[in-house]
């Protein structure tokens, strides 16, 4: 708790007054600084945690914040802003710091231990993401005004990093409602759409059974995978309400889940731009998911089919405007392929950690095998995989953060961290 005091304090510091008066002013903004809050839920016992549940504040990783900016002279004679880049976590600024600190440990005390039974069992971790609400981490790129911890994309692809280490499970769960689910309302939909469908998924309200809300993302089709022009599902018009029907595929929490995007034709004359974007309740007559898959890992979050049969929605479920699916689609993938880097960072960290704890541990020829020059080799190449990687990742979500165009370098740095995922798996093995 030293080291948490100590961050909230600079954290308050950093805030100044304003900021405390503008986080008095939102209904739903909390009170606490987020390593205080944060490092106290972890700590606390089970008892203790019910009377913690209120949510960390983190208004000072606010998206857009311009803390970490300076001004510079250009060759127009106009004043320039630059953005600090970062490449070690030592580099940080201390606010996120505090979402690696935080993550990290909750990955090391609350995920790694049980990470392997939930995967065997293809249990769901009800309890790990209900504490992952509670830390702020299932709306964080979300307005606080909604309930969200309203923090970059930089925290973000720090926080799916780390929380992947622990468990690839959760960090799937996490990255598909961020990216997935929240971001397309958060950035396209009514302010209708907001208050329903965000602000109770946000992290902090439970469903009737007392489950934290989750969402999940609906583009992928048996026949069409994930081309987001070729959608077969079809949504009709009728009086004041959408006729949806077709089936989605291989869909991330679609068992957990109590609302889904669903992309799907409205006019099939005018192609790609005749798909629309719609928040469909998974409890609508007519809604019901297929049998879960049985997949080779990350068996703890559940994948199946969802199947809508003349599901009725009211007109006002539309995000954004008719036509405007496509476009939806391909900035919410944009900013997914940075959780899914993240989530590919995680396991690589993981693999990485799990070959060097055995390379000191085994014994061969009289020593540690970590003292063989072929061992520390395969371990130095995993390292630098993994660290080539989180660099892309981390320019990506730079990027993104400046309101710079970031496509190209969100795809790099999933397909860097998934390869070095791959590769440190199955060097970890040979180890």
């Amino acid at each position: 708790m030293r080291l948490a005091l100590s961050l909230a304090r600079n954290l308050q510091s950093k805030l100044g007054a304003s900021s405390s008066a503008a986080a008095s002013t939102s209904a739903r903004a909390p009170s606490i600084a987020l390593c205080s809050r944060s490092y106290a839920i972890l700590s606390s016992s089970a008892g203790d945690r019910s009377a913690t549940s209120a949510r960390c504040n983190t208004r000072g990783i606010r998206r857009n914040d311009n803390n970490d900016e300076s001004s510079s002279i250009g060759g127009d004679g106009r004043r320039q802003r630059q953005r600090r880049q970062y490449t070690t976590h030592s580099q940080l600024p201390s606010e996120h710091q505090m979402v690696y600190e935080m993550c990290r440990k909750f990955a090391d005390e609350e995920l790694a231990p049980n990470a392997g039974g939930w995967d065997k069992e293809h249990a769901f971790p009800t309890e790990a993401v209900d504490k992952l609400g509670e830390l702020g981490m299932m709306g964080i790129n979300v307005s606080s005004d909604h309930g969200g911890s309203e923090l970059d994309a930089l925290s973000y692809a720090i926080a799916m990093e780390e929380i992947s280490r622990g468990c690839a499970s959760v960090g799937v769960i996490m990255s598909a409602h961020n990216s997935l689910y929240l971001y397309p309302i958060d950035a396209f939909g009514s302010d209708d759409l907001k208050e329903r469908y965000i602000a109770p998924y946000a992290g902090h309200d439970r469903d009737e059974s007392g489950r934290l809300n989750i969402g999940c993302f609906g583009l992928s089709e048996p026949g069409n995978g994930s081309d987001a022009g070729a959608a077969s599902t079809t949504a009709t018009e009728d009086g004041d309400e959408w006729i949806i029907n077709g089936t989605k595929a291989w869909i991330t929490n679609a068992h957990e889940s109590s609302a889904a995007i669903v992309f799907a034709t409205t006019d099939k004359s005018l192609k790609h731009k005749g798909i629309s974007a719609f928040v469909v309740p998974m409890d609508a007559p007519g809604f019901s998911l297929g049998a879960k898959e049985d997949k080779l890992g990350i068996r703890a979050s559940s994948t199946s089919n969802l199947i809508m049969d003349n599901v009725r929605i009211p007109k006002s479920n539309l995000i954004g405007e008719p036509g405007q699916g496509f476009k939806i689609a391909m900035q919410t993938l944009d900013g997914g392929r940075i959780g899914v880097a993240g989530q590919a960072l995680g396991i690589a960290s993981a693999s990485i950690d799990c070959a060097v704890r055995y390379a000191l541990e085994r014994n061969a020829f009289g020593k540690p095998i970590s003292q063989m020059q072929t061992i520390q080799t395969k371990i130095s190449q995993m390292t630098v995989a993994r660290d080539a990687a989180r660099l892309l990742t981390w320019r990506a979500a730079q990027l993104k953060d400046n309101g710079e165009g970031y496509t190209r370098e969100a795809a790099m740095a999933k397909l860097a961290a998934s390869e070095a995922a791959t590769m440190c798996a199955h060097q970890s093995i040979q180890i």
